[in-house]
């Protein structure tokens, strides 16, 4: 196996097995995780700002004219980023056109809110055995074409100086490619070095797999290592080269390496300034593989990763399959896919939209008509009981229990995920006293009142609870219902509340239009996409980043495709912070 006999090469795999190891930690000392939050849900910097580095601070939710007024470049934190299983997968793919998906097997990873977050993105030794196992199945694969290394066939039965050669001819076509930039003189003696090495007590092919490896198991294909120029006026800055803003690009778009288009760019030196990047950024938006971008964001923003995995009770629910929480997931993603690509989607219409995307067997369970395949397609509905994402069953069936709606769930959940002002933890020792109400008959609207008896709970619940209730026409698997088991007209009244858009709702589809009007949703959901296209939470000093995306977002207003596109032109985009700095 060529894995025991690389084990013979000790130096130069205990070099890339140790890299592996590390995390985006290595290069993150500061301050990780999110931003503090202010009372009203907004993304907030701390009460005392942000600073510039310049003596200057930058006031808690600054406007873009304060930043402006700053004059200072604010990157935030600058984490080294692993390559993810879909990005692995991507670039693999892209790089040797090879569709094994080898990542799928790997350990599944940390995240928190998205998968691509640098901070829990760590290395275990599974991992990096599954690494090695890979690099080894994807460089005899590899290889094994002829057209991978066209002098393979040659140099085998060549002397030393030709299989020499082709081995640098494999190191010259595809070390940059696997490294995303050129090689330094240095790298590519290293791998040179490495076929030597090998050749001393391996055949010449085997030797030139022990290269493809050893670049496959580099920290340069593994993690994105950028590198950048000092930035004039802003010590412990650095503006990212483009090589790396040609990776920055492509990860956030494609989630994979950047392609021939981007390099040609970069080579040309057309990818230096933020007009550059965002001509790019366009021209990569407008390609198909963008959209597996906006149903990945979806995924993760709307907690639709185990929809599929749900059950539900077969005596109320006898016609829930297990393959309905798939279509459920499948259809909020078509939707979100909809509205970013196929003409002018605004975040107002991601909330407030009369229609939705079903196939045949999604539509018979949710008592639509329409669809006559298994192919989804676009189906209007009822105004006065569908309004938008959060009127979907992938939401509301998702927050609810096997037999019954959840309002503390999906309250939490607007509150969280829309908002921005998540509720705390309950107090440790808490009892839930909801279920002290014996009334058969008895509403959730009946049992949530008892967790406004005392101020323990009440505190949390009088903002969690109205909100939550105004789903309550919908049943646990997201279908609509009138009447309440007693036979009584459902009661989905609530209200917002700390809020910029305070006031009471008859119903979802009040809550849904009071929340498409609201400010705070929308640099929430800004934030969320910041989150996700930088690989991590945000800081302090990425105030002026997010305020300066919120506000084009406002002034195109709330087109979703400026939102996405607008994030390539922050300093957290372009610049980031020199790692002595970090350290």
């Amino acid at each position: 196996m060529l894995s025991k006999a690389l084990g013979r090469c000790r130096p130069y795999w205990a070099v890339a097995l140790g890299c592996v190891a590390c995390t985006g930690e290595v290069a993150n000392k500061g301050t990780p995780g999110m931003m503090p939050n202010s009372g009203g849900g907004s993304p907030a910097v701390g009460s005392g700002g942000a600073s510039s580095g310049g003596g200057v601070t930058v006031p808690v939710n600054p406007t873009p004219e304060q930043c402006a007024a700053v004059g200072k470049v604010m990157p935030g934190q600058s984490p080294v980023r692993r390559l993810n299983r879909v990005e692995y997968n991507n670039t693999v793919s892209d790089l040797l056109k090879d569709d094994s998906s080898p990542a799928t097997s790997f350990p599944l990873e940390e995240q928190s809110a998205f998968d691509n977050d640098a901070n829990v993105l760590r290395v275990s030794r599974l991992l990096a055995e599954g690494y090695l196992g890979a690099s080894e199945t994807l460089a005899t694969t590899a290889l094994a074409k002829p057209d991978t290394l066209p002098c393979a066939a040659t140099a085998a039965a060549g002397d030393t100086a030709a299989q020499e050669q082709c081995a640098g001819q494999l190191i010259d076509t595809w070390g940059p490619k696997a490294y995303r930039r050129p090689l330094s003189a240095d790298e590519r003696s290293r791998l040179l070095g490495t076929f030597r090495s090998a050749r001393a007590f391996l055949d010449f092919n085997a030797s030139a797999r022990t290269v493809m490896q050893t670049m496959l198991m580099s920290p340069q294909f593994l993690y994105r290592i950028e590198s950048g120029t000092p930035v004039d006026g802003n010590p412990g800055v650095l503006k990212v080269d483009s090589w790396g803003l040609a990776s920055r690009l492509s990860y956030f778009l494609w989630a994979s390496m950047p392609d021939d288009a981007l390099m040609k760019a970069v080579q040309d030196g057309k990818l230096s300034t933020a007009a550059d990047v965002r001509r790019e950024a366009e021209r990569m938006y407008g390609s198909t593989r963008s959209r597996a971008m906006v149903r990945r964001f979806t995924r993760y923003w709307l907690d639709l990763t185990n929809v599929d995995q749900q059950g539900k009770d077969a005596t109320l629910f006898p016609d829930y399959t297990a393959t309905l929480g798939s279509l459920m997931r499948t259809q909020t993603e078509t939707f979100a896919e909809h509205l970013y690509f196929d003409g002018g989607g605004t975040l107002k219409a991601m909330l407030t939209a009369p229609y939705t995307y079903m196939n045949q067997p999604l539509a018979k369970f949710m008592g639509a008509t329409g669809p006559t395949t298994d192919e989804f397609e676009k189906v209007e509905l009822d105004p006065t009981k569908h309004s938008g994402v959060l009127t979907e069953p992938a939401f509301l069936s998702y927050n609810a229990t096997v037999d019954k709606t959840h309002p503390i769930y999906r309250g939490v959940f607007v509150m969280r995920k829309l908002l921005c002002a998540p509720p705390p933890d309950p107090p440790p020792g808490i009892v839930d006293n909801t279920g002290t109400v014996t009334d058969p008959n008895a509403t959730q609207r009946d049992r949530l009142a008892a967790h406004l008896t005392g101020p323990t709970c009440a505190g949390c619940h009088d903002l969690i609870d109205p909100i939550g209730l105004t789903f309550e026409n919908f049943d646990a698997v997201g279908r609509w219902h009138d009447l309440e088991k007693s036979g009584k007209p459902v009661d989905a009244s609530g209200a917002l509340t700390q809020t910029d858009v305070d006031g009471p709702v008859a119903n979802a589809i009040e809550l849904t239009k009071k929340l498409a009007d609201s400010a705070q949703v929308q640099k929430c959901v800004t934030v969320n996409w910041f989150r996700y296209a930088n690989g991590r939470g945000e800081v302090m000093n990425d105030s002026c980043s997010i305020a300066k995306v919120a506000d084009a977002v406002a002034k195109s207003n709330g087109d979703l495709r400026e939102l996405v596109l607008s994030l390539t032109q922050t300093d957290a985009f372009l610049y980031r912070v020199a790692p002595e700095v970090m350290q």
